[in-house]
Formats: C-alpha cells, sequence, structure tokens
C-alpha cells in the first residue's frame, strides 16, 4: 500500500482522503486509503474488477459512508451532518456506468429538474443553463426528445451535460463509456477531454487508457481496496514499480 504525494498548499486542495476505510459487513472494500487531488487536477484510477475504485469515488460524494478515516471536500468534512453532505454534493458531479436518466422526461426537463428543485433556479434561467450545456456537449438538438430516442453516446453526453447544470467544482466519473458501444466512446471521451482543458477537477475511473495517457496528470492504481501505486502517466506506463501495476497493464494493454 502507498499514500498517494500530499502536496504543500492546503488552499489549493479540493480532495482530501485520510485514512480512509470501508466496509460492507465483514468485507473490507477500503483499506487505509489516503489521497489528495488538488485543484483541477486530473486523475485516473484504474485496476482490476472488485478493486476498489467505484466504492471509493462513490464515498466522496456520500453515496457510500465510509466506515473510518476522514473525506475532507474543498475544506468541507463529510461527517453525519445532513447539511455538511448536501452542501458537498451540490459541488460534486457524478457520472456513472449507466445514464440514470429519467425515461419519461425530455432531455431538456432532465436538465432542469435538479436546478430547480436543488438550486431553486427559475425555470427560464434553468433552461438556458441546461441549452448551454447541451450545446457544450455538442448535442443542442436533441433538447425536446426523450432519452430513448438517443443514441448511447448521446445519453451520456447528456448525463454529463446534467451533472454540469449544477455548476460542479468536481466530476466524479464511474467507467462512463464502458457501457457503450466501441463507435461511441469517442465522443463521450471528446466532451471529458474538453473538461479537462478548461480545468476542471476530475477524478475518471476507466479502463480507456488512451485517455489516461493524454489527459490525467497522475495515474492510480488500486488492487485489493488499497492504493497501490500513481505516478505521471509516463511514468507509470512506462515503469510500474510494483508487479500487480506492471501485470494489471500487461492484461489491459494487450486488448
Amino acid at each position: 500500500m502507498i499514500e498517494a504525494t500530499f502536496m504543500n498548499k492546503p488552499n489549493d486542495t479540493m480532495i482530501q482522503l485520510i485514512g480512509v476505510g470501508k466496509r460492507f459487513g465483514q468485507f473490507e472494500a477500503l483499506k487505509q486509503v489516503s489521497l489528495e487531488v488538488r485543484r483541477g487536477e486530473k486523475i485516473v484510477l484504474c485496476g482490476p474488477s472488485g478493486s476498489g475504485k467505484s466504492t471509493l469515488i462513490r464515498c466522496i460524494n456520500r453515496m457510500e459512508e465510509h466506515t473510518s478515516g476522514r473525506i475532507i471536500i474543498d475544506g468541507r468534512e463529510l461527517t453525519d451532518r445532513t447539511k455538511d453532505i448536501n452542501a458537498v454534493r451540490r459541488e460534486v458531479g457524478m457520472v456513472f456506468q449507466s445514464f440514470n436518466l429519467f425515461p419519461h422526461m425530455t432531455i431538456l426537463k432532465n436538465l432542469t429538474i435538479a436546478q430547480r428543485l436543488v438550486r431553486k433556479t427559475p425555470e427560464k434561467e434553468a433552461k438556458e443553463v441546461a441549452m448551454h450545456y447541451l450545446k457544450r456537449v455538442k448535442i443542442p438538438e436533441q433538447a425536446s426528445k426523450y432519452p430513448v430516442q438517443l443514441s448511447g453516446g448521446q445519453q451520456q453526453r447528456v448525463a454529463i451535460a446534467r451533472a454540469l447544470c449544477m455548476k460542479p467544482q468536481i466530476m466524479l466519473f464511474d467507467e462512463p463509456t464502458s457501457a457503450l458501444d466501441p463507435e461511441m466512446i469517442s465522443e463521450v471521451l471528446d466532451v471529458m477531454v474538453d473538461l479537462a482543458r478548461d480545468g476542471m477537477t476530475m477524478i475518471c475511473v476507466t479502463h480507456e487508457m488512451g485517455f489516461a495517457r493524454s489527459v490525467a496528470d497522475r495515474v492510480m492504481f488500486m488492487d485489493g481496496g488499497q492504493l497501490i501505486e500513481e505516478g505521471d502517466p509516463e511514468t507509470f506506463f512506462a515503469n510500474p514499480r510494483n508487479e500487480r501495476t506492471a501485470l494489471f497493464l500487461r492484461q489491459i494493454l494487450r486488448h
């Protein structure tokens, strides 16, 4: 187990995990994970299935409650105080493997409902924000359609736009391309690359190693609920220090 590098500028820290553990009954999904993510930093988190990657990012936005340790998001510690949790969730957008769109609502309605209910945004402003982000993900013409009328790649772009409508400081991606056909993957990755270029703080769980090489500031490898290795992309791919990392890379880069 390693501890990811801690930076020297506390006020530049967006995400800090200190000895975070998570149990599901007797199963220890996370084991003393510590890491720090700077404002604007892009992290790619990889590892075999069941290694704790998704659990880790679900703990960051409190979809799962960590069992031990501390999680601090932009200066706010995640505790049992509901007010603090809701404040953090407003600042942390999340995109899942499945699109989780409301099938009975138009795309525009899918993008405005959380703005209206959570941020209390007036309807006209919410629609303007929604259209802005639909343009950002290059599908404004789909606003009046329903999710079933869109391709998988388009639905995932809608899911990204929906998260962006809440104007988060941090975006978390949980294998956002794993449910897509190969020809649809690039259109979603292109949107994510654009976000990265604009300076969004991002943690992305993915096996898209080309994306990791070109976008990530650091790549982190998890196995058995532990953070095993991390480094800049060039070092991580060319000279992994841990044999488990090296084996994973040999297997995944073959495909």
